[in-house]
């Protein structure tokens, strides 16, 4: 009985594997075969079969074999290789062993001799691996993967070339940093860090949606003393400067410029390649290119690219450095080193980042900076834990750890862990805390005192027509005096109108949390009593700096204001902020400006009384910043901002004389254009609905402060221009020499063109426009008796610059033109500006 029953199970079985071996024959189709030289008969390694009625193909491994099943059956192949004539071959079985016969396209990748005198073709084995790397992009992407969990960590260093010649070699209480220097940098070279940063961190990566997310859970970096150093800035500076390298991106973000990729789509276009030689492992084949720039003076590379030879043209290792003729300043050397590893899957995937930039002039080096970047842990499958890719893309996590010998995946050198211990010891130096104060001084104008620090400096002497000489003595607390309160404040006097100025402001943390540090959230409160120009806002820099004392067109109209404001802000982790103000103004003219009723023109409005309520919204997604205290100043990469400002007018409400709704939208943000540089928009929109007098309608801004969110004009009257629906359009381009380059003998001046231009353009309801109406006031006039606003036409304003940056790497000079609107006979049409302007 048992024999009975082990005979039926094998005839079963036996059944089974014929009924699988059937089915899988009628289902699908099996390929294999080799392909070889036809001179030599060696086996091809690499060459690239594809079936397209079935959109599969494949790569001959290394003995030149290829096998493969394709869904439906298929009468034709394409067969292709570097260096050899493409070739269709026709199907008649599948039973039997293929062989594929390519010959040589003239080319020979074996031993190809590198000859730069020979004129250069843009068609050659070099140029068409390339080609098949760029058309390969997007499956070897690292950011393309549908899950994927890495482990980063990340070394940062910054410091001294040859320390000794800027310490001096003596026995002084800084020998301690010369006797621990790093030799590891710069071969040949003494470095000495002083500033170290470390991390270790988890990235998540997902598609549908497409994002990262990086949770930084290990940190440790080193710390100066905090009364004179934003150590969170230095953090952003370098972080911003010396950003993670991407080679399959577009364009390599560094030093604050755009180098074009080497296996960008539009590469050739800019680049050189030579095939250097063949590397064979034991798994795998290797080809060595190496590149560089058709013009050396633009922002490019050159160097050497692996390219793997198994049908997936993936980039094994990159070495790449600039060209010492490239149009860059202050920088002597930026090296890149970049190596990737293919996992079992045949993946390749980034493991190592070494990028090392050494700053001076001409042969002497002064700076440099360093950083390293390991990958490891790979998980392609990884499921993102749910929840976790909110937010903001890169955060940390809230208790982070210092490292422990095992998060290192390669061991600090011993100079390296004495930087720490430097810093520290430096921080408790007399000497090295004067330097630091001064500099503090000379850079941010403030002087510390500890828990308050006086200043700014710039704002000590301002000179105007109707304060005569003005002295003013402000300041502001630290975080040595709380991280949770914030006051503000000055005392101002003019000589000429003897009246004390006041401003006093404050600002308290209501999330427990630092009142300055992002996500924010906080209550704040101001008064203030000072004379402003028409259309500029209260607040504790006002414009009155010493260095506007000197403007051409100084202005003659002020209002005498009293202010007083009351506001909340709240951030959230996504980058959106919601603010809420409150502001009483209590506005009389002074100096020249008069405000005639336009019913009776010889009656004058004596005071402008306005009770506003204010609302913004307010989206800047991936926004990192600079910051001290409150004031915050944008670093500028490629993300937009938007903003959304609501104002109502509440007339009978604590002294409000108007009832008004003003709604207002902006929009700001770089474009990048890899050869042809970047360009930064700004828009802006609104209209106004009420009945007012003009100055409390919309006017252009009249040579602000500048920053990336506000449209400031030169060339514009104060109050020239008056709209209650309004749009503004800001413009500036840097080409960063991509035409200067091409020119000989100019190019060797590393000189950079620049241009912009400013729109404004307006309309005036019949209601608001005295002369069509009788409810607001006329517009004032000069000492010449000429009205000195105006109502925009069907024509907008139009101003525009041209200029040249980088003159003997310290000097932009700009020229300016009016193009509109030209009848003004203030300011004058064209004007040059000078001034001093340091970049890489």
């Amino acid at each position: 009985m048992k024999r009975e029953l082990n005979y039926l199970i094998r005839v079963i079985f036996s059944v089974l594997i014929l009924l699988i071996s059937v089915l899988t024959v009628n289902s699908q189709t099996r390929i294999q075969g080799k392909v070889i030289d036809s001179n030599t008969r060696e086996a091809i390694i690499g060459a690239t079969i594809k079936c397209e009625d079935n959109q599969v193909g494949i790569s001959t491994d290394q003995k030149g074999r290829f096998s493969f099943e394709v869904d439906k059956p298929s009468r034709e192949i394409v067969v292709t290789a570097i260096g050899y004539i493409p070739q269709r071959i026709v199907i008649d079985s599948v039973s039997s062993l293929i062989e594929v016969m390519l010959k040589q396209d003239n080319f020979h990748i074996e031993a190809v001799e590198i000859n730069k005198k020979k004129k250069y073709t843009n068609r050659n084995p070099a140029t068409e691996l390339i080609d098949l790397v760029i058309r390969h992009k997007s499956q070897n992407k690292l950011k393309k993967k549908d899950s994927l969990y890495y482990e980063q960590y990340e070394k940062l260093k910054f410091g001294i070339v040859d320390p000794k010649s800027v310490f001096g070699t003596g026995t002084n209480n800084l020998s301690f940093f010369y006797n621990n220097v790093d030799r590891s940098v710069l071969e040949g070279k003494d470095v000495l860090s002083i500033y170290m940063q470390e991390s270790l961190s988890d990235n998540y990566v997902q598609q549908n949606p497409s994002k990262t997310k990086k949770i930084i859970k290990v940190e440790e970096k080193t710390e100066f003393d905090a009364k004179y150093v934003n150590n969170s800035n230095i953090q952003s500076f370098m972080g911003y400067m010396f950003q993670p390298v991407d080679l399959y991106e577009e364009s390599i973000y560094f030093i604050n410029k755009q180098f074009l990729s080497p296996i960008a789509a539009n590469a050739k276009t800019f680049y050189k390649y030579y095939v250097k030689d063949t590397i064979r492992t034991e798994r795998d084949i290797y080809v060595r290119l190496l590149f560089e720039p058709r013009n050396p003076t633009d922002l490019l590379f050159k160097g050497e690219l692996a390219i793997s030879m198994d049908g997936r043209y993936a980039v094994k290792g990159a070495q790449m450095e600039i060209d010492e003729k490239a149009n860059v300043s202050w920088v002597n050397d930026l090296k890149l080193r970049l190596s990737y590893f293919k996992d079992t899957s045949g993946v390749m995937l980034q493991d190592t980042t070494e990028v090392t930039v050494v700053f001076g002039r001409g042969s002497r080096d002064a700076l440099f900076g360093y950083r390293l970047g390991v990958n490891h842990k790979y998980d392609l499958s990884h499921e993102v834990p749910s929840g976790i890719m909110g937010g903001a893309p890169t955060e940390r996590m809230p208790q982070l750890r210092s490292f422990s010998p095992q998060d290192r995946p390669i061991r600090l050198l011993m100079a390296e862990e004495a930087t720490y211990r430097n810093i520290d010891r430096l921080n408790n130096m007399p000497s090295a805390r004067a330097i630091m104060a001064f500099g503090y001084l000379l850079s941010q104008g403030y002087y510390s005192l500890g828990k308050f620090e006086l200043g700014p400096l710039e704002y000590v002497f301002h000179q105007n027509n109707i304060e005569g000489n003005r002295f003013r003595l402000g300041g502001r607390s630290t975080s040595a005096f709380s991280e949770k309160v914030y006051l503000e404040g000055y005392l101002a006097y003019g000589t000429r109108d003897q009246d004390l100025k006041y401003n006093f402001r404050t600002a308290v943390s209501l999330n427990g949390k630092n009142i300055t540090t992002f996500p924010a959230h906080y209550i704040e409160g101001s008064v203030q009593h000072d004379i402003f120009e028409p259309g500029r806002g209260i607040g504790f820099l006002k414009g009155d700096s010493f260095f506007r004392s000197f403007r051409s067109n100084k202005p003659t109209k002020f209002f005498n204001t009293d202010a007083y404001r009351l506001g909340h802000l709240i951030e959230f982790g996504n980058h959106f902020s919601v603010s809420s103000t409150m502001t009483l103004q209590r506005r009389n003219p002074i100096g020249d400006l008069q405000l005639p009723l336009s019913s009776d023109s010889s009656q004058f409005l004596p005071s402008l009384h306005t009770s506003d309520l204010q609302f913004v919204l307010r989206w800047a997604p991936n926004e990192k910043f600079y910051y001290r205290n409150l004031s915050r100043n944008t670093i500028i990469e490629n993300n937009p901002v938007f903003s959304l400002q609501y104002n109502k007018g509440l007339k009978g409400v604590l002294g409000g004389d108007y009832n008004y709704d003003a709604l207002r939208f902006s929009f700001s943000q770089r474009l990048f254009m890899n050869q042809l540089g970047f360009g930064d928009l700004t828009l802006s929109a609104g209209k106004i609905w009420g009945t007012l007098p003009y100055p409390l309608l919309e006017m252009p801004n009249i040579q602000e402060q500048r920053d990336r969110h506000t449209i400031s004009y030169e060339r514009v009257n104060s109050m020239e221009f008056v709209a209650d629906q309004f749009l503004k359009l800001g413009y500036d381009h840097r080409l960063n020499g991509f035409l200067l380059n091409k020119v000989p003998f100019i190019k060797r001046l590393k000189l950079r063109e620049l241009f912009g231009a400013r729109m404004f353009w307006g309309d005036l309801s019949a209601k608001n426009n005295p002369y069509l109406g009788n409810s607001v006031v006329y517009f004032d006039k000069n000492l010449h008796g000429e009205t000195m606003t105006k109502v925009l036409g069907k024509n907008p304003y139009w101003e525009g610059y041209v200029g040249l940056d980088n003159i003997l790497r310290v000097l932009r000079v700009q020229y300016y033109v009016r193009m509109t609107y030209k009848e003004a006979k203030e300011p004058v049409k064209d004007r040059f500006r000078l001034s001093l302007h340091f970049s890489f």
